[in-house]
C-alpha cells in the first residue's frame, strides 16, 4: 500500500501519469494500476481525468493531504530503522539473475554500503535457488515458481513478462494484433527448453503459440539490445525492458493476451532470515523489480 501512496503523491505533484512514471522510472501502466489499486482498497475515486487535466476529487484532496503525512513518516521510520542497523556486520554470499543485478543491483549498491558500511558482500550473477546448500548461498533472489517447496523465501513482489518490439520494427513489419500473427515475424527467443513456444492467454485459456526466428541467446539483456536494434520481437521480463519502454525505446505488443503475473522471491537457508539478511532482502524491496501485489 506505501508503494501506491507514493506514487498516487507523486501523480499529484507531477501532474500527470506520464510525468510521475518518468521521475519514478516505471511505466505509465504500472502507474495506472497503482492508482486503480488505491482506487479498489478505498472504494472511491481519487482522481479526475480527461485528455487535457487532472484534478483532485473532494475524497482525492482529503486522501492526499493525509497521504503525504503518512509517506514522510515513513521515511523518517525508514531512515531511522537504517540509522540503527548500520552497527550490523558481516559477509553475504547472494545469487542474483544477470539482468536484475546489471540493471538495479549494481547501481544501487553504494547506496546500500553507504546505509549498511560493515556488510561485505559476493554477488554472483546467475539463477542459483537450487545451489544455496551445495554452494554456501546465503541467499539467491529467484523469478517464478519455486522449483522445490521444501525452500525457505520471502516473497519480494510479482513481474510479467511483455512482448516488446522497436518502433521502427513495428513500423517496417507491421504490429501483430494476436498472438497467432507472431509466426509471421521474426522471434528473439531465450535459449533454453521454453524459447521455442511464448505463453499467451486466449479466451481465458492458457495458450503456448510456437515462435519462430533466427537468433536464440541466453540473455534477456541480450535479448532486449537486439530488440532495441529493431532485429525483432522479444518476450522478456518487465523488469528487464521497464525503462526502454518508459522511454519509447520499445513498444509493449499482445498486452491483452499477457499472461498471469508471475511471483519473486528471496530464497534463504533458514526459515527466518539473519538480520544481515533481512537488511539485504529490504534493499531488494526498495530496487521497484516487482509489483507487491498480483
Amino acid at each position: 500500500m506505501i508503494d501506491s501512496m507514493k506514487v498516487f503523491c507523486m501523480v499529484v505533484n507531477q501532474n500527470g501519469f506520464r510525468a510521475a512514471a518518468n521521475e519514478l522510472d516505471m511505466s505509465p501502466a504500472m502507474v495506472s494500476r497503482h492508482i486503480a489499486k488505491l482506487e479498489f482498497e478505498l472504494k472511491t475515486s481519487l482522481l479526475k481525468r480527461n485528455t487535457r487535466s487532472l484534478t483532485l476529487t473532494d475524497a482525492g484532496e482529503s486522501f492526499y493531504q493525509r497521504c503525504g503525512q503518512i509517506v514522510s513518516l515513513y521515511e523518517q521510520c525508514l531512515h531511522q530503522s537504517r540509522h540503527d542497523n548500520k552497527s550490523i556486520s558481516g559477509h553475504l554470499k547472494v545469487g542474483i539473475p544477470h539482468s536484475i543485478s546489471q540493471l538495479y543491483v549494481i547501481p544501487a549498491l553504494e547506496s546500500f554500503y553507504r546505509d549498511y558500511p560493515e556488510i561485505t558482500l559476493d554477488i554472483i550473477a546467475g539463477n542459483h535457488c537450487l545451489e544455496l546448500f551445495s554452494h554456501g548461498y546465503d541467499l539467491a533472489l529467484h523469478c517464478g515458481p519455486l522449483p522445490d517447496s521444501a525452500l525457505y523465501y520471502t516473497l519480494i513482489g510479482y513481474w510479467r513478462k511483455q512482448t516488446v518490439a522497436s518502433p521502427n520494427y513495428l513500423q517496417k513489419h507491421g504490429t501483430p494484433s494476436v498472438p497467432d500473427e507472431l509466426n509471421m515475424h521474426s522471434c528473439l527467443c531465450h535459449f533454453d527448453n521454453r524459447s521455442r513456444s511464448w505463453r499467451y492467454v486466449v479466451e481465458q485459456q492458457n495458450v503456448d503459440v510456437p515462435v519462430f526466428g533466427r537468433t536464440r541467446i541466453n540473455s534477456s539483456l541480450q535479448l532486449s539490445q537486439l530488440a532495441l536494434a529493431g532485429q525483432g520481437i522479444a518476450y522478456l521480463p518487465d523488469f528487464t525492458v521497464k525503462r526502454m519502454l518508459v522511454r519509447g525505446e520499445l513498444t509493449s505488443i499482445l498486452e491483452d493476451y499477457m499472461p498471469s503475473p508471475l511471483p519473486m522471491y528471496v530464497v534463504h537457508i533458514n526459515p527466518q532470515p539473519s538480520k544481515r539478511e533481512q537488511l539485504f532482502i529490504d534493499f531488494l524491496k526498495t530496487l521497484s523489480l516487482a509489483e507487491v501485489n498480483s
